[in-house]
């Protein structure tokens, strides 16, 4: 005689596997929430910041003073030490601070772009800005022989990046 047996494995059940699934959605929501928050607060971050720096940077303007030198500008490239000053105005509502130049030498196909660092005793800074209403003249760092003629100037700043002014010879 024989005894058939047969063996059935039953499921888990339906208690032990609601108890896994909460368990694993809780693991997995416990290493995606720091991350997922972190995510938030740096786009949040990002997002008000320049958002604030666009709205500050609409009222962001600034001029030459045309009273100054030629239109503004005063440079000497003739000697061994070349000079180069540009006296400029705040015609905002905020204070602008690190300023920079851009100038152009020659013309044509020839044209040669060079950036140019201002005096630190001239520069403005965070701590005493070019404020509202106020001029300046800035003196630029130029460590080179500038031998071209000069057909251009602008004046950048890093507050606003955007906003700049510029003057054709």
């Amino acid at each position: 005689m024989m005894m058939k047996m047969s063996i059935t494995l039953k499921g888990i059940s339906p208690i032990i596997s609601f108890v896994i699934l909460i368990a694993l959605v809780f693991f997995i929501a416990t290493i995606v929430t720091p991350w997922t928050y972190n995510l938030a607060k740096n786009l949040t971050t990002q997002t008000g910041s320049s958002a604030l720096s666009d709205i500050q940077c609409r009222n962001a303007a600034y001029d030459f003073d045309t009273n100054y030198g030629n239109y503004g500008v005063l440079w000497n490239f003739s000697g061994v030490n070349d000079t180069l000053s540009v006296k400029i105005e705040n015609t905002g509502t905020i204070n602008l601070y690190d300023f920079s130049l851009e100038i152009k030498l020659g013309s044509g196909e020839s044209q040669t772009i060079k950036n140019l660092d201002i005096n630190q005793t001239t520069q403005k800074t965070k701590s005493n800005p070019l404020k509202p209403g106020h001029s300046a003249i800035l003196k630029a760092v130029i460590l080179e022989d500038l031998e071209d003629s000069l057909s251009e100037v602008r004046v950048l700043n890093d507050v606003c990046p955007d906003v700049y002014v510029t003057q054709e010879f």
